[in-house]
This record gives C-alpha cells, structure tokens and sequence, in this order.
C-alpha cells in the first residue's frame, strides 16, 4: 500500500513537472472545431494607403479606428484575415462570421472576439464618413477622431466613442452605446441598448433617445432639445445643461434627474411616488414647479417614481 503511495506521488510530481514545461513552451494552446480539430493561431496583416477619406466596415472583427501618425490598417484574424480593400482613400472592410467554437482554455468565439482591426487616422484629418453596416457584428471604437458623417446601422455591435467630433448630425443604432466627450449638432438614437454619454455636446438641433428594455445614463452633458422614451428602463440625467426642454418617459421605470432648482418641472405618475425639490408625493398624482422658467423639463411614467434633485 505504501509503495503504491509513493509510486502515485512520484507519478503527481512527474506531471506537475510536465505541464510546468508545457506551460513554458506554449503547451497551452486553444483549438477549435471546423470539420477537424484545428490550434487557434492569430494571423496579423498590415496595409499602408496614401490617404483615408471614406471607411466603410461589414465585419465580424472588432473595429478600432483611432488617431495615428500616419494612416494604415493592421488587422489580425485566429482564422480567416478580413478582406481589405482601398480605392481613391475608401477604404473597406468585410469579412463572414464564423461559428467555430473554442475548446482547451479559451472559450470564446473565434471569429467574432479574438478577431480585431485597427485604423490609425493621422493627426489633423477629417473622414469624410465612418458607415457601420447592418452586418457589422464585431464592436466598433472611435478614439481622438473628426469625421463629417457617421452612420451606425449595424444592432449588434457595441459602440464607444471617446473624444470624437461629429460635424453633421450623430444617428446610432447598436447593442451597447458609450459616448465621452463627443460633440455633434445633434444626437438620434433609435435603438435598444444601454445607452451612457458623459461629457458630450449636442448643441444645434433637438435630440432624441428611444430604447425599448435598457438604461439611459446622461452626465455632464449640454444639449439644445432632448427628447427621451424608454419602455421598461430607468431614466438617470446628473448635471446636463438643457438649454430649452428636456421630455422624459418611461412606461415602467424611474426617472432620477439633476438640475437647478430655479428649473421648470412638471412631473406624472400613475403608480410611484414624487420627489420634486422639496416636495413630497406618494401614491401616483402630478405637481408642477417653477411654470414661468425658461427651461422646462416634462416628466412621465406610468409604473415607476420621479426623483430631481437640485445639482
């Protein structure tokens, strides 16, 4: 009994030291199954093109398009590279989803996560328009970009904008919406994401944001108009300049505000309470204060409470 103790001890420790070793030559490796087994190997390809003024991406890659020093593209593939082609600086990106999954010590989707292209965008350049198409399933990312137009028609990716200019109108559609510090004349989303804009401006024409089951978070944000509807989603807006109106609803949910107090509010509620400034109201019912203000903010919901607290 004894002998087969140390015998399952040394045995223990052989192994240990075996896939010590393994480790230390990339033993570790993941595979996935297309027709066969297959080791999951990224492929890395980059193109330099003279000038960028059109992208267009239909892809199951991650899309990151950033500013540079100079403009290419790197794109890295576990399977198949993305087709990339360049005429006249169009530059597009396509390639198919893939359904292979990962087995080992990964388990993601090889196609759609591992999968990433960068656009490097020198410094002082303005795109003239970024277009996400409808079967762009990868995320996209803009990073310190000016782009005169950019179209979102794509609603499986989630979009993050951070320190991106948007000259013409900004109109997004996706799965998760993240915006920092981006400015456009307006802002039009139609969509059912979670929706979160911090430091943004949209400042020239109205602005709307309808989402059916998910979150709206707006802070420290100017807009001119801003018109908001969830269905089955809270409604949070801390500290945003809303220089003439601001409408919020929310069929089943609750809306938490900030603002002046000097701010004109009228609030409604069929089943929820209301805390307006100081003013306390339980059981559903309206109030209204501040009538004569010049910025006005109409507060709805139906099944869910009304919160502004002064900023």
């Amino acid at each position: 009994m004894r002998k087969t103790i140390r015998v399952g001890i040394i045995l223990l420790v052989v192994g240990l030291l075996l896939i010590m070793f393994g480790i230390a030559n990339n033993g570790i490796q993941s595979v996935y199954w297309d027709q066969g087994f297959h080791i999951v190997r990224h492929k890395t390809r980059r193109y330099h093109v003279s000038q960028l003024k059109d992208i267009t991406i239909a892809t199951a890659n991650n899309i990151t398009i950033k500013q540079g020093t100079a403009a290419n593209i790197t794109v890295t593939a576990t399977r198949a590279l993305p087709t990339v082609t360049t005429n006249n600086g169009h530059v597009t990106v396509t390639s198919t989803t893939h359904n292979a999954k990962t087995v080992g010590f990964m388990f993601d989707n090889v196609g759609q996560f591992a999968d990433t292209t960068i656009i490097t965008v020198p410094k002082g350049t303005t795109i003239h328009q970024i277009t996400a198409k409808a079967s762009q399933s990868g995320n996209v990312s803009l990073q310190k970009v000016t782009v005169d137009q950019l179209k979102s028609l794509s609603t499986d990716s989630d979009i993050n904008l951070t320190d991106v200019k948007v000259n013409q109108s900004l109109t997004l559609t996706g799965d998760n919406l993240r915006l920092t510090r981006v400015s456009a004349p307006s802002l039009q989303i139609n969509s059912d994401p979670d929706i979160s804009i911090t430091d943004s401006h949209f400042t020239k024409t109205a602005s709307k944001i309808i989402t059916a089951d998910s979150d709206i978070h707006l802070t420290n944000n100017q807009f001119k108009a801003l018109k908001l509807t969830s269905s089955e989603g809270d409604i949070m807006l801390n500290n945003n300049r809303i220089t003439e109106s601001l409408s919020a609803t929310a069929s089943d949910g609750d809306i938490r505000i900030t603002a002046p107090r000097t701010t004109g509010v009228k609030a409604s509620t069929s089943d929820g309470d209301l805390h307006i400034f100081n003013h306390l109201q339980s059981d559903g019912g309206d109030y209204q204060v501040n009538q004569s203000a010049a910025v006005q903010y109409r507060l709805t919901t139906s099944n869910g409470d009304i919160t502004v607290s002064a900023s």
